[in-house]
Parts: C-alpha cells; sequence; structure tokens
C-alpha cells in the first residue's frame, strides 16, 4: 500500500510522498473522540476549485498518494470527480471513510474503481454494540452490521484484501482484549489488517478536560496493545505511531477550513491559508516546519527517544506531543518505551 522506496527518498529530500486532503467536515458516525469535531451539517469545505487548484499542485510537489479525509469524505458532493481527477494526474487514492456508506452497492463500485492503486480504510474500533453506543452517542449499534456488511460489498467486487485497513482508535474506553477481539476478527473472517491510533486529541471544544480525560488509555494498556500488535503483524519493531516518521515528514495536510498543516490531527499550522494562498507556495515557504526538519537530527529529539533503538523510525507522535500542550517537538506523552 505504499511505495517505500518513494518515501524514503521524499523524505531524504526533505519534500513529500503523500497530501491528506479535507474535502469537508460533515459526518454522521458520531466519534465521541474525534480530533476535528465533525459536524453533522457543514461548517467549513475547501471549494470545488480550490480541491482542482490543490491537486495539481500535488502534482508540482511531486506528491505521491492522496489521503481522502473528511469529516465523512463521501458525503462530499463531487467526491467521485476528484478521485478521477487525482487518478488521471497519476495520484494513488487513499480512502478514509468511517465506513457506513460502504453498505451502498454503488458507492463501493464506484470506491473499488477509483482505488484500485490505493487503499480503503474503515474506521471500527469495537464489535462490542454496547461500547460502540458509547463511544457513538446517538448512534445504533447495527452501524457495526453496515459497516461489516459494506466491507463485504467491497469483497464480492473482488477489492483486494490487502488494500482494505482498519483505523481503529484506542480509547481508555475498551479493554486490549476488546481490541484484540476486533483485529482478529477482520484478520480471519476477510485477511483485513488493522492499525492503531492511540487516542490523543484533548482539545475539542466544549467538552470538558476531565470527561476527555477520560479516553486516555492506560500506559499499561498501550504497551500490552502494542506488544499484540508486533506478534499480530509478524515486525519486530513498531512506532509510536500508525506510521513510521518518515511517512510523518513526508506528509502534508491541507484542511477543510484552508489550513496547511504537518498533519491532519494538528489543527493549527502555516500563517497562510488556503482561501488565500496556493498549495505550491504554502509549502515552499514552510517546508522545514512541515517536515519537522528539526528532528532529521536526532540530537533534537525529546529525552528519551534520543537514545531510544527505535528512532530510525519513530519520532513518537508529534500530534500527542501538541494536543498534551507540548508543542509539535515535545514528547509524546503516550509512549511507553523511553522516560
Amino acid at each position: 500500500m505504499i511505495d517505500f522506496e518513494k518515501l524514503e527518498k521524499a523524505y531524504n529530500e526533505n519534500r513529500f510522498y503523500s497530501l491528506q486532503l479535507e474535502v469537508g467536515d460533515v459526518c454522521y458516525q458520531g466519534c465521541s473522540y474525534c480530533y476535528m469535531n465533525a459536524l453533522t451539517v457543514k461548517k467549513n469545505s475547501l471549494t470545488n476549485k480550490k480541491i482542482y487548484e490543490i491537486l495539481t499542485d500535488a502534482k508540482r510537489l511531486d506528491i505521491t498518494a492522496i489521503e481522502w479525509l473528511g469529516g465523512e469524505p463521501l458525503l462530499r458532493r463531487g467526491i467521485y470527480s476528484f478521485l478521477k481527477k487525482a487518478s488521471e494526474l497519476g495520484f494513488r487514492n487513499n480512502m478514509w471513510t468511517g465506513g457506513l456508506p460502504l453498505k451502498d452497492k454503488s458507492t463501493a463500485r464506484k470506491l473499488s474503481e477509483l482505488c484500485k492503486v490505493g487503499l480503503i480504510s474503515f474506521h471500527l474500533s469495537t464489535l462490542n454494540k454496547k461500547l460502540y453506543k458509547i463511544l457513538h452517542p446517538g448512534r445504533p449499534s447495527k452501524d457495526i452490521d453496515d459497516i461489516i456488511e459494506g466491507i463485504k460489498n467491497l469483497l464480492e467486487l473482488n477489492y483486494p484484501p490487502n488494500q482494505l485497513l482498519n483505523s481503529i482508535t484506542f480509547t481508555g474506553y475498551q479493554t486490549v482484549e476488546d481490541l484484540i477481539e476486533t483485529m482478529e476478527y477482520f484478520d480471519k473472517e476477510f485477511g483485513i489488517k488493522s492499525c492503531i491510533n492511540v487516542y490523543h486529541t484533548y482539545l475539542r471544544p466544549g467538552t470538558d478536560s476531565k470527561e476527555l480525560n477520560k479516553f486516555i488509555p492506560s500506559e499499561k494498556s498501550v504497551a500490552k496493545a502494542y506488544k499484540h500488535y508486533i506478534n499480530f503483524m509478524d515486525i519486530k519493531n513498531f512506532p509510536m505511531n500508525c506510521v513510521n516518521k518518515q511517512y510523518c515528514s513526508a506528509t502534508i495536510a491541507a484542511l477543510n477550513d484552508g489550513t496547511v498543516s504537518p498533519c491532519a490531527t494538528i489543527r493549527t499550522g502555516c500563517d497562510e491559508n488556503l482561501n488565500t494562498h496556493r498549495l505550491y507556495d504554502i509549502v515552499m515557504k514552510n517546508i522545514e516546519y512541515l517536515t519537522f526538519a528539526k528532528f532529521k537530527d536526532k540530537n533534537n529529539l525529546p529525552d528519551g527517544c534520543k537514545t531510544c533503538k527505535l528512532n530510525d523510525i519513530c519520532w513518537g507522535c508529534r500530534s500527542r506531543s501538541y494536543a498534551a500542550g507540548l508543542g509539535i517537538y515535545g514528547k509524546d506523552p503516550r509512549c511507553f518505551r523511553s522516560k
């Protein structure tokens, strides 16, 4: 799913492999831990003209993959036209959907065609219906069955299971055993792997910080989850993120309000905004900030990270550091490996 040769080249040349492109903030899956406060009605959305312009600039920046984000990107009118244009420009289309729209066979069919070079990620953090309703207030537990039905729709269209991914957010509300059960279900039933995103954004406006702290899993739980994940994926080591530091550095985000950020889960960014500037110009002016160039010198890593055996692939999650009020260069507060 990742062209690691191109990724490594982009990292070494201080440029970009992927663009996270938010096409809107509307979503109806109602994740209570959502890092962007996704809404049921539109508040921020880049114009069609701006999205096409961004794609043109992404080509000029020699980007390889477009990560289509929302809200729920499949609720954006014109999304298939955007995907088609991206394909014509030679990009890999990586769709990050909550999963509910996939129940519609027409949606599944269109995506299977437009994301045939890339991936389709869905989001189901638990199979426990009671827990699902806690994590998605106001939503029916039937969502679980609907998402699974959507996955079956894709597989019936011969979409490769190794190009499907379940994006799990691990919170303090679920046990490690629940996490393991969910990962193993999709692997054994469908041959689909999962990625783990440890909850980290406690900046949601209008929500008491004490309530948000309940979503933070314990250090012991995170360590146990990662130990299982390493065995489950049959890999020697795994960074404290859903991607390695190379992907983190070589990714930029165009947020739905026009902000250009080094990561979609960091909700602030460059001074210039896409509503008044072009992506290419913003990127070239802010490239050191957007690539976390400071951290490419390991002497600048946080204490503990400097001597960590994984610092060739990991520098901790920059978004978790930011969300904890430590800035983008602080220590990852969820890291259990280094103190």
